[in-house]
């Protein structure tokens, strides 16, 4: 395990390597990408695991913290999705550097895996294999998961200097993480549905929770144009969630299926 830091000097990331153990026919690597909020704190376990599980398998892999969260700079009332976006992009960059790679895997859960998805929908020369870990598929749904309540205006309206203080006195805190509007606002936009349609990159769907994207036939995962979809129900464990009868418990089922997919 290498800490260390990247990115700018206005964006320093912190990140963790992992070094293959065992060497492959090429250079593999792949960028983990972490949920948000409390999710991040509870997750934290499942991603170390599977990182170490991915070099034992001879992957290069890299775990970071966005900007505003964990060990990273900035404070989380300024973080928003696309500059997020923006950090899965210079951790791409990092890993390539580091290994020499020439495209990279990413995987992402909840949060991290939409935010993923979009960057593989931008930059589909440089990925490999996207995986997505019950990545959230809409923004209004998991808004409502999470607790969190529209308030006012908050939504409509574009911080100047004149009404940022107004603004910021409408800050919500879900599970002792801030919620700006202006992440509110990013987190109503999300729709999976529209990403997905728009992918070329191989991709492992991991579905522990189902919403109704998952249970209807829909355009999105339908036809040979989605040939290099795979959608996969599976119960495990969800790491994500704090549950305190499954203390210490690991996903091991969704850990193993993301390594032998990719392997």
């Amino acid at each position: 395990m290498n800490p260390f830091y990247f990115g700018t000097g206005q964006r320093r990331l912190f990140g963790v390597y992992e070094p293959a153990i065992f060497g492959s026919a090429g250079t593999c690597a792949a960028v983990l990408c972490y949920p948000w909020g409390t999710e991040y704190l509870h997750a934290h376990r499942a991603m170390r695991q599977l990182a170490i599980k991915l070099s034992v398998a001879g992957f290069h892999t890299l775990r970071f913290d966005f900007f505003g969260t964990g060990d990273s700079a900035g404070e989380t009332t300024e973080a928003n999705l696309t500059e997020w976006q923006t950090d899965i992009e210079l951790a791409m960059e990092e890993l390539k550097e580091i290994t020499g790679a020439m495209q990279v895997t990413l995987i992402g859960m909840r949060i991290g895996g939409s935010l993923a998805a979009e960057v593989a929908m931008r930059h589909p020369d440089e990925i490999d294999a996207l995986v997505l870990w019950d990545a959230v598929i809409s923004g209004p749904e998991y808004l409502q998961s999470i607790g969190a309540v529209l308030r006012s205006d908050a939504l409509h309206v574009t911080p100047t200097p004149a009404n940022s203080r107004a603004i910021e006195e409408q800050l919500l805190e879900i599970h002792g993480t801030p919620l700006t509007a202006n992440m509110m606002q990013d987190l109503q936009a999300i729709d999976l549905g529209n990403i997905i349609s728009a992918l070329s990159t191989r991709t492992l769907m991991l579905v522990t929770e189902r919403s109704h994207f998952h249970n209807r036939p829909c355009p999105e995962l339908a036809g040979d144009a989605k040939s290099f979809l795979t959608l996969e129900h599976i119960k495990s464990f969800r790491p994500w969630i704090e549950d305190t009868s499954g203390t210490g418990a690991l996903p091991a089922q969704t850990i193993g299926r993301i390594v032998e997919w990719l392997a």
